[in-house]
């Protein structure tokens, strides 16, 4: 089974709207993942994890955790007992036969019970993997990184974390209407409003039948792309020609 390891942005600071906030957060990420084999999505300290089935497409889901607003950043990992033999047994087993130069080891330890540090954590498996491998420790421009998550009753671990698209979860602050034309300001525009939790209606003004019918495919393709970021979208058509040419007819 798959499973992807998600750590989000501003949710942790939303103190009072949080349980609203993480329920959003993870209706999305069902949303986006749709059609991918999602078995359940686990809620961990200051975590979630999404387990697929075995026949996940790896691309795909990269692909679309990456355009969830909210996600900080994700990793895909394995689960293993919170043991640093446990966590070293497994570690050089999935590294075994993976050919790099240099590496570092980043550990964060949820779990303050952990016997170890996460600095110790990290000399300790750093020093198996080097005496494994021959590889060297680079802590500033790595060739790999090997991430550790340790928490009360379980531990993660993967290889480099994957920048999310940060921001708030889409629906938390509401439903507006955005303008869209077929140039480049609007759906920047548009893409900003989501990223800060907002679901957008579109509306876009067309001059038909005095012009053709270029700038509404245009704004159906871009709506299409921005559909990807809040998975679905209502987009309204308002016929202008008319009225525009009343004006004209009006002012001269």
């Amino acid at each position: 089974m798959k499973s992807v390891l998600v750590r989000y942005h501003e949710v942790a600071l939303k103190k009072g709207n949080r349980p609203y906030f993480m329920d959003m957060l993870k209706r999305n990420l069902r949303s986006s993942v749709s059609g991918l084999g999602l078995k359940e999505i686990e809620s961990l300290p200051g975590r979630l994890v999404l387990c697929f089935d075995g026949t996940a497409d790896r691309e795909a889901i990269h692909q679309r955790v990456q355009r969830v607003f909210c996600v900080a950043n994700f990793s895909f990992v394995e689960r293993t007992t919170p043991d640093l033999k446990a966590l070293e047994e497994n570690i050089l087993q999935y590294l075994d036969g993976r050919r790099f130069s240099s590496f570092r080891v980043d550990t964060k330890r949820a779990d303050k019970q952990f016997p170890l540090t996460s600095p110790e954590v990290n000399r300790k498996v750093g020093a198996a993997v080097k005496n494994k491998t021959g590889a060297r420790v680079d802590l500033d421009n790595a060739e790999l990184t090997i991430t550790i998550e340790i928490l009360p009753h379980d531990a993660f671990f993967g290889f480099d974390k994957i920048a999310g698209s940060g921001g708030l979860p889409v629906g938390v602050s509401g439903r507006v209407v955005s303008l869209i034309s077929g140039g480049i300001d609007s759906p920047i525009a548009a893409c900003r409003m989501m990223r800060r939790g907002c679901r957008l209606i579109f509306v876009h003004f067309h001059s038909r039948p005095y012009l053709d019918q270029t700038s509404q495919e245009k704004v159906r393709e871009l709506v299409k792309l921005l559909t990807r970021y809040q998975f679905s979208s209502r987009l309204y058509l308002v016929p202008f020609g008319e009225i525009q040419r009343q004006i004209v007819a009006a002012v001269l």
